[in-house]
């Protein structure tokens, strides 16, 4: 596919009639619509647009990348990020998104306004879970059930759907178990960074308070959920992300006043 031609990165609507982007980087075997549809009633606010990797969804036929560093490479390197913008990650997408500022911080390029890291332990945490990457299709199907929903019985009948299916969830578990703990940086960073965290999910807190190493200024939330608290109470977590995106284009603009 050559680069005229090639499907974007991110998919939603572009910021140009909107004081920020907020940019999406999704869980671990989900897809750009799910949060497209969480965050629809805010698009008149400010744009959304999520992370859309290879192997699935319109990127179906590309080969999925099976490794933090690769991926965050090919995200920094492939987006223009134009400032302001704040980036949100859940999960995996969390230290997805944190291992793209680094980039983009080593490189002068604009940063984001905020990282809001939601239900993710700090990036310099080891991964604690069991390995599942390796499970036979059938277990990690009945994984993907419990953290998602069911697949469908018409899927879990056909051993070669069932593996096609799996693809996506295969290869992001294949990225968080195998990815390299980030180390805390020398100087902290200047962008800063809220950890959002479900009050029963089973990162714990004091995990999630340890964002705090890598920036100069870090904040903590809670809402009500949760590993998965926009399914929750959707709308508690609607109003917590509105909040942090307000308040860091409410900041980057004072700070442009002065």
């Amino acid at each position: 596919m050559s680069d005229d031609t090639r499907i974007p990165w991110f998919t939603g609507r572009t910021g140009e009639d909107h004081p920020c982007t907020l940019y999406c980087f999704p869980h671990s075997g989900s897809s750009a619509g799910e949060y497209i549809r969480l965050f629809h009633s805010l698009r008149t606010r400010f744009a959304v647009r999520v992370l859309q990797l290879p192997g699935r969804g319109v990127r179906l036929d590309e080969p999925e990348l099976l490794d933090m560093k690769t991926l965050a490479a090919a995200v920094a390197d492939g987006n223009d990020f134009t400032a302001p913008y704040v980036f949100l990650g859940h999960s995996l997408g969390a230290l997805t998104a944190h291992e793209v500022t680094g980039r983009l911080l080593d490189r002068g390029a604009p940063a984001p306004l905020r990282l809001i890291a939601s239900g993710s332990p700090a990036p310099h945490l080891p991964h604690l879970k069991e390995t599942a990457r390796h499970l036979p299709d059938r277990e990690l199907a009945a994984l993907l059930g419990r953290q998602h929903s069911p697949l469908p019985a018409e899927i879990l009948a056909d051993p070669e759907v069932l593996r096609l299916s799996l693809r996506a969830f295969r290869a992001d578990l294949t990225v968080l178990e195998t990815r390299a703990p980030s180390p805390v940086p020398d100087a902290p960073w200047p962008v800063p960074v809220t950890a959002l965290r479900g009050r029963d999910d089973y990162v714990p807190e004091e995990h999630a308070r340890q964002w705090a190493a890598h920036t100069a200024r870090f904040a903590h939330r809670q809402v009500p959920g949760g590993h998965f608290p926009f399914r929750d109470d959707a709308e508690a977590y609607r109003a917590a992300v509105d909040a942090l995106v307000t308040e860091a284009v409410h900041d980057y603009q004072e700070e442009r006043n002065r």
